[in-house]
């Protein structure tokens, strides 16, 4: 029988890893069938969609009706189609937006379930890990820090990597991705990378707008580029850019373009964090949405940070900026600093080395696929694949 994996994503990183892990399935074992709950990117790589979430997620909805009729619906329809489709495995990828409900059903129904990329990684500090032990087969841990969690807990876990040390594309010099982008002159790059949601973005860009104004007016020649996330539209940026004017700002949508030309960054607190750092760009994050919003009540509940990068690496590297923090003077303080002090800029470059330890080595997203397989047949202890 062939291997039927129901792939589960709930925000546009699950979206991305998603495909990369669907692409892989099926190179690996070709008469695989991959299902399930996902976005545009997902779809292109051949998973069968059962519910595109791409537009509810780009605007944030999901954290505002948690509990809510459409919410419950979506649940009762992912179900319905769990019990058709009778999956092998159940691959649950990044924030659990549907909570664990769909998990709790998977393993009364004796499906296993598979956890790549956990909440504990992601700032959800209030998960409770025995509750998440007793849904949960086994988790694909992307760094050693989210194996070293899953041992202390008692969760069956096998490292395989982050998948960005395989997605990241990191060819491009400095020079190479400025002439791409037809940058002149010898001044400094700043890029900003203000998330994937509009909500998000809608908060965040205008204080990170007045920071860099500030930091303009002190250097006129410092360029600055703003990179589309392909959730956000363009038009959205630029009634923004309209409202708090700035100068020298540019929009881009070839994120690793962008930051291949970048001298530091101002970045989400998400995976766009972790590719700067991957870039060796020096950083800050910013992340502020609205207090009645549903995962802004879960932010604040963050120790000791809330930066990805920081928790992959155990300690504060990245200064972070979030909700009541957000500040545009200790904002344009703090980059100005990563883009003109070089003693600044080489201490965090520094720290950032050691993530290729944390993150481990390319072929991340090959090792989670032969995972995937072998927990739903298709594959044998050492990872060997059948026909």
């Amino acid at each position: 029988m062939k291997p039927r994996v129901f792939l589960i994503g709930g925000d546009n990183t699950s979206d991305r890893f998603g495909a990369a892990l669907t692409s892989k399935i099926y190179e690996l074992c070709p008469q695989a069938a991959v299902y399930g709950v996902g976005g545009p990117l997902m779809d292109g790589a051949g998973v069968r969609l059962l519910f595109d979430i791409s537009e509810i997620v780009s605007l944030g909805a999901f954290q505002s009706v948690k509990g809510s009729t459409v919410l419950k619906r979506l649940i009762a329809r992912v179900v319905e189609a769990m019990d058709e489709e009778e999956p092998s495995l159940i691959v649950q990828i990044g924030l659990p937006v549907f909570g664990f409900k769909l998990l709790e059903i998977a393993k009364f129904r004796g499906i296993p379930v598979l956890y790549y990329y956990i909440p504990f990684s992601r700032g959800l500090t209030h998960v409770n890990p025995r509750k998440f032990s007793s849904v949960v087969t086994k988790v694909a841990a992307i760094s050693r820090t989210e194996e070293e969690l899953c041992r202390e807990a008692g969760i069956a876990v096998e490292f395989v990597g982050h998948p960005l040390v395989d997605l990241a594309d990191r060819s491009l010099t400095p020079g190479q991705a400025r002439e791409q982008l037809g940058l002149v002159g010898e001044g400094k790059v700043a890029a900003v990378l203000p998330g994937a949601r509009e909500a998000e973005v809608k908060h965040v860009l205008p204080p990170v707008l007045k920071a860099l104004c500030q930091v303009t007016s002190d250097h006129p020649e410092l360029q600055v580029i703003i990179s589309l996330a392909p959730t956000i539209r363009r038009g959205y940026v630029e009634e923004i850019l309209e409202s708090t004017p700035c100068r020298n700002v540019r929009l881009e949508e070839d994120t690793s373009c962008v930051l291949g030309a970048a001298d530091a960054a101002i970045t989400s607190i998400g995976t766009a964090s972790l590719e700067a750092a991957l870039w060796g760009v020096p950083s800050l994050a910013v992340y502020r949405v609205p207090h009645t919003t549903y995962f802004a009540e879960k932010v604040l509940d963050r120790q000791p940070y809330m930066t990805i990068t920081n928790k992959v690496l155990r300690k504060n590297v990245i200064p972070e900026f979030i909700q009541g923090y957000v500040n545009h003077l200790r904002i344009a303080k703090t980059i100005e600093e990563l883009l003109y002090n070089e003693q600044a800029r080489a201490e965090m470059l520094a720290a950032l080395s050691h993530l290729d330890q944390e993150l481990g080595g390319p072929g991340a997203v090959e090792r989670a696929g032969r995972l995937v397989l072998e927990m739903a047949g298709c594959g044998g202890p050492n990872g060997a694949l059948e026909g």
